[in-house]
């Protein structure tokens, strides 16, 4: 059974040097798929992301992809004190126990929690405003198609830049075991941001993932899957860190004011 529940985290007011730590992200996905019982068919995938051209967007992005078309990815951001995870699965969890598995490892101040059910035809229609959200989420489901891995991975190695996406990985394709194989997942790694294909051989269906950490065209982004799908595509789109200058000031604020407050415990002692 394909994985279809698909939890959106994103997180405010985080410790820079924990955000930026490879130990720490590699325990958070390990950690959260061991405790959320999903089974890993690879090891976590780490990729660091500082030649930007704006220092703030820097940070490590990262993912590991689990059986039933599911994965878990993050993407932090330690100059802006932020970070954006997504879990896709098929196994439930109580909110609040993941957030206690996440702060484990990288706490933050204020943590969002979407949860959407990908089978839903109805999921809400999300408002997006640029200038206060952080980037658009398209989920996209197509039904009766064939694809090969090798399709697949071409479909990821060419996507990014027709939608002003900027590549910093090659497409990590595999399929989920080794001897009859149920599923094929991809992954590509964007500018702290990420595109995934997860595929079900047998019911021929798939769930595909485009976050991004800027906005896109919407028309070109639908031009581009209909050439790929045609008329076999649904599309329900996201956004991701609602109100997210007004979350980083008001973090910012609150840092200042613990900054203040230290000093001046210490100047009395």
């Amino acid at each position: 059974m394909q994985a279809t529940r698909h939890i959106m985290l994103d997180a405010y007011d985080c410790e820079s040097e924990q955000a930026n730590s490879f130990m720490a992200v590699n325990n958070l996905l390990v950690n959260l798929t061991h405790k959320l019982g999903m089974e890993p068919v690879m090891p976590p995938f780490l990729l660091p992301y500082y030649y930007c051209d704006e220092m703030e967007d820097g940070g490590i992005s990262a993912f590991i992809v689990c059986e039933n078309g599911s994965h878990i990815t993050i993407h932090t951001f330690p100059f802006r004190h932020c970070y954006f995870i997504d879990i896709l699965t098929d196994v439930f969890c109580e909110e609040a126990d993941i957030i206690n598995i996440i702060n484990q490892q990288i706490y933050a101040g204020n943590i969002n929690i979407q949860v959407v059910d990908r089978r839903n035809d109805n999921n809400p229609s999300c408002d997006i405003n640029s200038s206060l959200d952080f980037g658009p989420h398209y989920m996209i489901s197509v039904e009766d198609f064939d694809v090969t891995a090798e399709q697949i991975f071409k479909w990821l190695d060419n996507i990014a830049p027709k939608i002003n996406m900027v590549p910093i990985s090659r497409p990590y394709v595999i399929f989920d075991k080794m001897e009859n194989p149920e599923f094929i997942s991809g992954v590509l790694v964007v500018a702290q941001s990420h595109i995934a294909f997860h595929y079900d051989i047998s019911e021929r269906t798939a769930n595909i993932d485009i976050f991004s950490c800027s906005f896109l065209d919407d028309g070109i982004v639908e031009c581009m899957l209909e050439q790929a799908f045609g008329d076999k595509v649904k599309i329900d789109l996201f956004a991701r860190g609602s109100k997210y200058k007004n979350n980083i000031y008001h973090a910012e604020k609150h840092r200042v004011q613990l900054s203040m407050n230290k000093s001046w415990q210490k100047n009395i002692q």
